[in-house]
This record gives C-alpha cells, structure tokens and sequence, in this order.
C-alpha cells in the first residue's frame, strides 16, 4: 500500500513492547496478577507504622529541649540566691571567725592580767610574811615589859571583837574563838592580877560554846514562805451581825400582795445595825492594799533583823504582824490559823539564852591595865 512504511531488507520487523505486553496480558489468566500484587503491598502496609518512631523521638527531644530552656531562667534565679547565701554564709563564717579570735586575744589578756595580779599578790603576801617574821624576831629580842604590852593590847583587841560579834553579829562560835585566843595571850603574861579576869572569861567561853547556832538559812527560807501566804490573804471585811427582821406574812389581795412585795425587797437593799459603840468602817481596796503591804513590811523587818542579829527588832517585828493579823483577818479561816501559828513558833527562836557580858569583863581588865 500506497504511504505504508516497509521495513528495510534484512531486518525482520520487531513487535512493539506494548503490544508483547498486551498479549501477555492477554495470555495470562487475571486472578494470578492480582495476587501477586496484593503480596506485595502487604509488608509495605505493615512496615508503614515504623517510621513514625523518629518522630516520635524528635518530638520527645523538642518537649525536653523547651522544657529546659522555660525552667533555665528559674534555675538560673535558684543559683544566684544559692550564691548569695553561700556569700552571707561566707560573711557569718568570717565574722565568726574575727569574734573568735578577739575573744582568744581577750581571755589571754584577761588570763596575763590575772596572773600579774596573782604575781602581785604573791609577792605582796611574800613581803607581809617577811615583815611578820621580822615582827616576831624583834618581839623576841624585846624586853619583857614590851612583850607584856604586846600581849595585853593583843588581848584587848580580841576581847573588843568577840564582844561585837556576840551582841551584834550574834556570831557565838567566832566570839568563842576570840576570847580563847585572848584567854592563851593573858595566860603568856602570867600576871596574877588577872586571874579573876581570866576566870570570867573561862565562863564566858564555856557559855558562848554552849549558845546555840542560829539558822539563819532556815528561819529566812520560812519568812519567805511566810510572806507569801501572806500576799494571799484578805482581811476580814464581813460587817457585824446586827438585827435580823422578821420575815412578814404577804396580804392574800393581789395588789396589796404586789406593794408589801416590793416593800419588802426595797428593806432587802439596806441593813440597819445597832449597836451602842463605834462601828468600824469598812476598808476600801487602797486600804487593803495598804494593809497587806505593812505587813509584808513588818515580815521583812523581821527577816532583815535576824540575819543582822537583833533579836529584839526581830521579836518586835513579829509581835507587830502577828497583832495585825489576828486583829483584821478572819480567825476562823484555816490560812490565817496557820499563819499566826507559824509566827509563833518564829517568836520562839527569840526566847533563846542570854549570851554573856563580855563587856564587862573587857572593862574590868583595862581597869587593871590602868592601875
């Protein structure tokens, strides 16, 4: 035919691929290139999932990444405080530190001033022993006149403190010590003068030995107690029992019952008492109070006195309380009782022996010292 390509001889003519295809296509049956199609998209469905771990790795790494950069200027804020208080921390130590060492550098100043001042002391002891020691050396390279002397003013001198201690500071045991020792001085004098003396001065001894000792400890701790109980009391302020009006029979009408009951309880309002003598008046609460604080006043003047030794202050102290106690506090109330009881066992403590004169015996001897 007209305008139909012809193949060049020698070269067969070559199907088309499409066409082979086709016609294998054709050839074949259809179930079987389904089948195998479907066996080769399976594993890609399956394996399709996989890829989705990346992701979710990257997501978890960008979640942490942001986490970290929006707690980083907190963190960041923590860390500067963490520093600043590792500063003042640094500053306490550093203080601590200085006020150390200026009290090591004050107790070793404290320590060489006091082993100065024992130094001093020391050689202020060395020298009084010294001139004691010189004292008596020359005492004994002295004439016998001016031992004598000695000797006598010596014992005067004691018996004058022991006759303080004994009416003043009622120190029996100290004023006993003292007249021994002027006992042993005038027996070293040996004068027959003073024999008299020196027995009345044995007697007193024997007699201030005896005397007993005062607790001093134990009579202040009782005031104390004392005194307190004392702050809790209250006066007597319950007036006296006068006239009791009958109790009237109310009228049976209905008004006249109303009028004598408010009569009656208007009398209720005021208490008339009679009585032939003055009546005391009540206390008020200033009065109370100054009531209670002299005799507060009159336990502590007792106190004060007996650790001074006036007995006769201390006695006089007590009395005085004691009578403003029993007079305006209720003598029924059990604290009361109690109280007036404990002032009078204290009382007894003034009643105790009458100490010796030593006095006399101290003038009698300059008597004889004067002829």
């Amino acid at each position: 035919m007209a305008g139909a390509k012809s193949n060049p001889p020698g070269k067969a003519a070559k199907p088309k691929a499409g066409a082979a295809k086709k016609a294998a296509s054709a050839g074949s049956p259809p179930a079987k290139a389904d089948s195998s199609k479907t066996e080769k998209a399976a594993p890609r469905r399956r394996l399709w999932w996989l890829w989705l771990i990346p992701l979710i790795v990257f997501a978890a790494g960008f979640w942490l990444w942001y986490d970290y950069l929006a707690g980083l200027p907190s963190r960041v804020a923590e860390l500067e405080q963490q520093v600043a208080e590792i500063g003042q921390f640094e500053a306490r130590l550093g203080e601590l530190e200085s006020r150390r060492e200026a009290d090591a550098a004050q107790r070793a100043a404290d320590a060489e001033a006091a082993r100065r001042a024992s130094e001093r002391v020391r050689d202020a002891l060395e020298v009084r022993l010294a001139a004691a020691e010189r004292a008596l050396e020359s005492l004994g390279s002295r004439p016998a006149g001016q031992q004598v002397r000695w000797r006598l003013d010596a014992a005067d001198n004691l018996l004058a403190l022991a006759d303080r201690q004994n009416r003043f500071a009622r120190d029996y045991e100290g004023a006993a010590l003292a007249v021994r020792e002027a006992l042993d001085l005038l027996a070293q004098v040996g004068d027959p003068r003073y024999g008299a003396v020196r027995a009345e001065l044995q007697e007193q001894a024997r007699a201030l030995e005896r005397m007993p000792a005062r607790d001093i400890q134990g009579v202040v701790v009782r005031l104390g107690a004392l005194l307190s109980r004392v702050e809790g009391l209250k006066p007597d302020l319950r007036p006296s029992a006068g006239e009791t009006p009958g109790a009237e029979e109310l009228p049976q009408r209905g008004w006249q019952r109303a009028l004598a009951s408010t009569r009656r309880a208007l009398r209720s309002l005021i208490t008339v008492r009679r009585t032939e003598g003055s009546v005391d008046t009540l206390l008020t609460d200033t009065d109370t109070e100054m009531l209670q604080r002299l005799l507060t006043a009159e336990l502590h003047l007792a106190r004060l006195a007996y650790i001074q030794g006036d007995l006769q202050a201390y006695s006089a102290a007590l009395v005085a309380a004691r009578g403003r106690l029993a007079r305006l506090y209720a003598g029924d109330d059990p604290d009361v009782s109690d109280t007036l009881a404990d002032i009078d066992e204290l009382l007894e403590l003034a009643q105790g022996r009458e100490a010796p004169d030593i006095a006399s015996s101290l003038q009698r001897l300059r008597n004889i010292r004067a002829d």
